[in-house]
């Protein structure tokens, strides 16, 4: 009779697995995102009513967020660099990743009370892990106020999808699609909510449950801490409803007149204009103090600003109203057109960078999903920048005592710290993710963990680059270089 062969459990290698992926920082950053817990939240809080075969559909949620941030533009773009690319998906502990029908199958499968917990589990994450909290602290402490943007931008969409209507999409006639109100401090470029609505929806009806969303976001619950925040809004915010319901619930305010009839006739009591830098078009501005304001639910100033018409004679008219009783004429200017450089280009860094107007569901709640998984992807590229800044600051602040944690390479950059922040801080969505994100590299694997990538030296800047992730891994056992030459 033959011997009964006895299979022995076989031992896990210790050996280093060299790997290329054109995605090595990701692959990185995946230590760093698996000890901050980012995606924990969804698996605990998101219950998806579909039945787990080989992937559990929170595990499908975690890899539109990881096909977003590697570039993926549409959802077959996940078949076409996600699925292909197993150095990415094991270094986040997954062997295979789904296949873009069956995520889409989960986004549609999704109900509304999933939206509800996602949107809870990314508030946890916030709580966590956002910047915008720090601001506030210290403006409490130094008696300032920190400016918060809202706006409302059209999503096309097809004429049969749910909560698709025809209106207002800036440069498209005759479109249809829906409305996307965001949230944003400019300071760090975080989103800090977003609501999907019906296209016909205009931006004075939404005010009052944005910033009833922004109050449970930031846990603004009594006047004290909403005195700490002013709302920079544009002329579609600008009714007399809203104005006094945020004045109401002791915001500050920097808003635009809705009506152009009272613009003009406000503009009438201004004694004397003063030349102002030009406006987007370049032309000329004036813009003078409106000597008899119209009355707010608390006192304002208003301030009148007019340019030529681009067709015929005569001047057209905007009032600016702040809240800021000691502010002069160009400040108060320079800082509402700051507004036009902040949110409306976050919407068009998503929309280039991201891919966000490309990913479209028929199904309205699907898309509301897909919403969310991008500001999370949006938030955590952002965390991701300031993460590294930090850390460079820090370096720059204690070279004395550097030698003891950490040595800079051959390969690091010459310039020092503060060309590297001067650098990354210079980087938009777009840019981080093409040029930060997804570089290729050899990825070294030890026991199922990165421990080393090294990228390609040709990139441009990538010696400011790989210093910037080497200081920032290194307390998780990860080290960056360069390949030779």
């Amino acid at each position: 009779m033959a011997k009964k062969r006895i299979r022995r459990k076989r031992k896990k290698s210790n050996r280093k697995v060299r790997e290329n992926s054109p995605y090595a920082p990701l692959c990185a950053l995946s230590a760093l995102i698996e000890s901050r817990g980012i995606f924990d939240c969804i698996h605990e809080m998101v219950k998806i009513p579909q039945k787990e075969v080989d992937y559990c559909p929170t595990d499908k949620l975690v890899f539109v967020v990881l096909g977003i941030m590697s570039g993926c533009e549409v959802m077959f773009d996940l078949n076409r660099k996600l699925r292909v690319d197993k150095v990415l998906l094991r270094a986040f502990g997954y062997q295979k990743c789904a296949d873009q029908s069956v995520i889409q199958r989960t986004l549609d499968a999704s109900i509304q009370d999933n939206v509800q917990q996602l949107e809870s589990a990314l508030k946890t994450i916030w709580d966590n892990h956002n910047m915008a909290t720090p601001l506030l602290e210290s403006a409490q402490k130094e008696g300032r106020v920190e400016t918060i943007d809202m706006d409302l931008s059209g999503m096309p969409a097809s004429k049969r999808a749910e909560g698709s209507e025809k209106g207002y999409f800036a440069g498209k006639r005759n479109t249809y699609g829906r409305q996307l109100a965001r949230i944003l401090v400019p300071k760090t470029q975080e989103i800090v909510a977003e609501s999907l609505y019906p296209g016909k929806m205009t931006s004075c009806k939404v005010l009052k449950s944005v910033v009833e969303k922004m109050e449970q976001r930031l846990s603004l619950s009594t006047k004290a801490q909403r005195g700490l925040i002013r709302l920079r809004l544009d002329g579609g915010f600008g009714t007399d409803e809203n104005i006094n319901y945020a004045l109401w619930r002791d915001y500050h305010l920097l808003a635009k007149v809705y009506s152009w009839k009272r613009a003009k006739a406000l503009a009438k009591s201004v004694h004397e204009w003063v030349d102002i830098s030009s406006g987007p078009d370049n032309r000329p501005r004036q813009a003078g103090w409106v000597s008899q304001p119209h009355r707010y639910g608390k006192k304002t100033k208003q301030l009148a600003i007019r340019m030529p018409k681009k067709k015929g004679k005569g001047y057209q008219y905007s009032v600016l109203v702040t809240t800021d009783m000691g502010a002069d004429i160009h400040s108060t200017v320079d800082d509402y057109d700051g507004r036009s450089g902040v949110p409306e280009s976050t919407f068009c860094q998503d929309n280039q960078g991201l891919g966000m107007r490309k990913r479209r569901k028929k199904s309205f709640v699907a898309q509301q999903m897909l919403i969310l998984l991008n500001q999370l992807a949006h938030n955590l590229i952002r965390w991701i920048q300031q993460w590294m800044i930090k850390a460079m600051k820090l370096i720059s602040s204690v070279k004395s005592s550097l030698g003891s944690w950490w040595t800079p390479s051959d390969d690091a950059t010459p310039e020092g710290p503060d060309t590297v922040v001067e650098t990354l801080s210079s980087f938009g969505m777009k840019r981080l993710v093409r040029q930060v994100l997804c570089l290729s590299g050899e990825v070294t694997v030890k026991k199922g963990k990165v421990i080393q990538i090294k990228l390609n030296p040709l990139y441009p800047m990538i010696s400011r680059i790989r210093t910037a992730f080497d200081v920032l891994l290194k307390p998780y056992g990860i080290t960056v270089s360069l390949h030779e030459n």
